[in-house]
């Protein structure tokens, strides 16, 4: 059962097949929270439910596609940071390997409250733009979006939310340590050498290891050849 907290739930067409009825994503946004904190971050989440067979895409899409983008327009003293994106998959536009997601994802914006003195309940709106492919592209720019919530002392935890946002935290990836990589270019390739850290285990499937590009250095369309050394 979802949250009350869910608003502004918007279907737009995504065409797949010149063929096929329109297919359109579910697309809402969402808290974390059911209330917003005084002075404190918060998570909102821009939840994206596509119908089979189609994919919105990721920060840098790779050779084809547009990244979904939010602008935001906040109350004064509110900030929104920057879209924490959980980890891409391979998406297929036509011919081609791009970077982006399939069935649902969370993309969570932190956002910045200021320490408010009234109690009135607080609308926080945004302006959505994403392209939805499957074997065509039906771009939707500008889609307004709003949430409006109370506002509290402390964060009040949704129980209706909080698990897609904890599955969708534990995907944006991180920075780890314990691994060692080097890469050099070559003429028109890049060898990337990865080290894990001792107590990783075996690596014996490469086939199932794939390296997404977030600066375009790799071509998404481009088939990777991975290779795993008897050290791991």
């Amino acid at each position: 059962m979802r949250s009350i907290a869910l608003l502004g739930v918007l279907f737009f067409p995504c065409l797949l097949r010149a063929q096929d009825e329109e297919k359109s994503p579910e697309v809402l946004l969402i808290s974390e929270t059911r209330s917003i904190p005084r002075g404190k971050v918060f998570f909102l989440g821009l939840h994206l439910i596509h119908p089979p067979g189609a994919h919105t895409y990721w920060k840098y899409p790779g050779i084809v596609g547009l990244a979904t983008k939010i602008d935001w327009d906040l109350p004064l003293d509110f900030s929104a940071g920057e879209i924490q994106w959980p980890a891409p998959q391979v998406v297929k536009m036509a011919s081609y390997d791009a970077q982006g997601y399939e069935g649902e994802t969370l993309l969570m914006i932190p956002i910045t409250a200021p320490q408010i003195a009234s109690n009135e309940p607080i609308t926080l709106s945004a302006r959505v733009s994403w392209m939805c492919c499957g074997k065509t592209c039906k771009p939707a720019a500008e889609i307004p979006f709003s949430i409006t919530m109370p506002v509290s002392d402390a964060a009040d935890p949704d129980p209706g939310t909080q698990p897609l946002f904890a599955k969708s935290r534990a995907m944006v990836p991180v920075a780890d340590p314990q691994w060692h990589a080097t890469a050099k270019r070559g003429k028109e390739q890049i060898f990337l050498t990865l080290t894990p850290p001792a107590n990783f285990g075996e690596i014996s499937d490469g086939s199932r290891i794939h390296f997404f590009t977030a600066d375009g250095q790799i071509d998404s369309n481009q088939k990777q050849q991975v290779k795993v050394f008897p050290d791991g």
